[in-house]
Order: structure tokens, then C-alpha cells, then sequence
């Protein structure tokens, strides 16, 4: 379910006055790739039918891609797939998946930070709406509107990455595809790290 309906990147902006600013943020942070994942998900894109759906995208080339960059930090942060999100309308709806704070309670929603949001069709700049949207959700929710959230709309194969700060949403001009999976994995490792760092922040003022 879309968040308010919004179309583009422009009407979420306007609503909320929110500052578009492009800007190469992300400080790429090499990690290894496993080689079996490697090839598992080479197989994926060379075979899976996922121009046939979204969903078979979503299931076989971001979904994938997603577990495996959370192998590394499911010890700070909890991976959620297709769960509602947001507390009040026209903020409200079903981002693809996001990543949270790992609660201590369990698998319970906690405060996020990460938001993944499907390009659907390749429309970027509706993928974007969504995907700020959700950023906005999540400022709500966790009730801290100068904390930093990161979010990234995906077609699949090509993956772009933003930050709201406050009332700017700071948008990465760079894309990243999974034909060039260390550049990829170097970016989400930046984007999972500065989540991991915000998680740690919190979890020290809680205490």
C-alpha cells in the first residue's frame, strides 16, 4: 500500500517542505563479498523471471541482497519485510523493508533507521516519493525529527541511496548496480554502518 498515494519525489517535498539536495554523501566502506552469494544471486539475475512482477524482483534480486548485507549487523539492527508502517495517514503504509534498532525485547519494532523502497517499473521518481514518505514515517515514530534516517529506492539492478536530516532530504546522485556488486556492497556497508553507529547512540542515552 503506497504511503498517501503520493506520485513523485516533488508532491511529498511540497507537502512536508522538505529541501531536495544532491549530494555524493555515501563513503563507499569495502567489505568481501562471499563468493557463494556471488554466484547465487549472478544465478538469480541470469535466470529467475523477474521482469514477469515486482514482487519477483523484490524476491530475487533485493531481498537477497539485503539478508546478506544484514549477516553483518542482525547483532545492532532487525531486518522487517513488507510490515506497516507509520502512525498517522497520509504517513502510513507497507515500505518493502526497512531495517530497526534490534529491540531487547526480541522481534519487536524498534526505532528505524534504514528504509528500502522498489523503484517499481524503473519510475525512480515515484520510488522516491515512497521512499521519503517512509522517511518521514519513520521520524514520526521515533520521535526524534533531527535524527538522521537513511533510505535507498531500487530497481533491482540499480540502487541509489538518500539521507533526511531535519527537513532535507540529501539524495546521492550516484547509482550503484548489482553488475558491480563490491561498489554496491561498499555503499550499503557505509549506509549500515552510520545506521549501526545512530542504534548505538540511542541504546547509550536509553541507558
Amino acid at each position: 500500500m503506497a504511503f498517501g498515494g503520493f506520485k513523485s519525489l516533488g508532491a511529498v517535498a511540497l507537502t512536508y517542505q522538505i529541501v531536495l539536495r544532491p549530494e555524493p554523501f555515501v563513503q563507499p566502506v569495502p567489505m568481501a563479498v562471499d563468493e557463494g552469494f556471488r554466484r547465487r544471486l549472478e544465478f538469480n539475475r541470469l535466470n529467475a523471471p523477474v521482469a514477469v512482477s515486482e514482487q519477483a524482483i523484490s524476491e530475487f534480486l533485493i531481498a537477497p541482497v539485503l539478508q546478506e548485507m544484514w549477516h553483518a549487523y542482525s547483532d545492532s539492527l532487525m531486518i522487517w519485510s513488507h510490515v506497516a508502517f507509520g502512525e498517522d495517514l497520509p504517513l502510513k503504509g507497507f515500505p518493502d523493508y526497512f531495517f530497526s534498532k534490534r529491540s531487547p525485547l526480541g522481534r519487536v519494532l524498534d526505532q528505524p533507521y534504514v528504509l528500502f523502497v522498489e523503484a517499481k517499473s524503473d519510475d525512480f521518481d515515484a520510488g522516491w516519493a515512497q521512499c521519503l514518505a517512509a522517511m518521514l514515517a519513520a521520524q514520526q515514530m521515533n520521535k526524534q525529527p533531527d535524527q538522521v534516517i537513511y533510505g535507498s529506492a531500487s530497481s533491482g539492478e540499480v540502487w541509489f541511496f538518500g539521507k533526511l536530516v531535519g527537513k532535507t532530504l540529501f539524495q546521492d546522485p550516484r547509482s550503484f548496480t548489482l553488475t558491480r556488486l563490491d561498489e554496491l556492497f561498499s555503499a550499503l556497508n557505509y549506509v549500515f554502518q552510520q545506521a549501526k553507529l545512530e542504534a548505538l547512540a540511542v541504546t547509550t542515552v536509553q541507558g
